[in-house]
């Protein structure tokens, strides 16, 4: 694998797993995230968003409630496990599609023809704004919700990397 170029600067290690056997395999890897729970702040302008808090993990609500009492307001994101991978083939594309698809990896597709590209993707999200306002018992919902949600994308993607030949 290559030197990972994300703004943390290194690969989630649910993924690993994954992404080493497609590279194995012949598969080429980019982007990808297991799945996480975040906090951000945006000012509406692109590229201005700043990471308060970030998770591939389940989350405490108590530990996001004092997150959101310092910061305000504070988008909260639950994004699913995505995976960008480039082909030898559009015939090895459509293979791995199949996979993903049957793996319930349903907002899967090709993205590029030409370059055989994949974007493998779950199907678990949730995004919105929170701010002081919010009480302990809407967090403790939201993030019940959001563990759940994490993981079922995880169990997703393990479920993928179990398909694989």
């Amino acid at each position: 694998m290559k030197i990972d170029k994300s703004p943390q600067g290194f690969i989630d290690e649910d993924v690993k797993g994954l992404l080493k056997k497609l590279n194995d395999k012949g598969y080429s890897t980019s982007s990808s995230c297991s799945g996480r729970i975040a906090l951000i702040t945006r000012s509406g302008e692109k590229g201005s968003a700043k990471w308060l808090f970030k998770s591939h993990k389940k989350v405490d609500s108590d530990n996001i409630f004092e997150i959101v009492q310092k910061n305000n307001p504070v988008w909260f994101l639950q994004e699913p496990f995505i995976l960008h991978v480039k082909a030898k083939s559009l015939e090895s594309a459509q293979e791995l599609l199949t996979i993903a698809k049957n793996s319930g990896l349903k907002i899967s597709g090709i993205t590029s023809v030409k370059n055989c590209t994949l974007e493998i993707r779950s199907t678990e999200r949730m995004e919105t704004l929170l701010d002081k306002s919010c009480s302990k018992e809407y967090l403790s919902l939201l993030v019940k919700e959001a563990n759940n949600r994490l993981e079922k994308t995880k169990d997703k993607m393990n479920k993928f990397l179990k398909s694989l030949p």
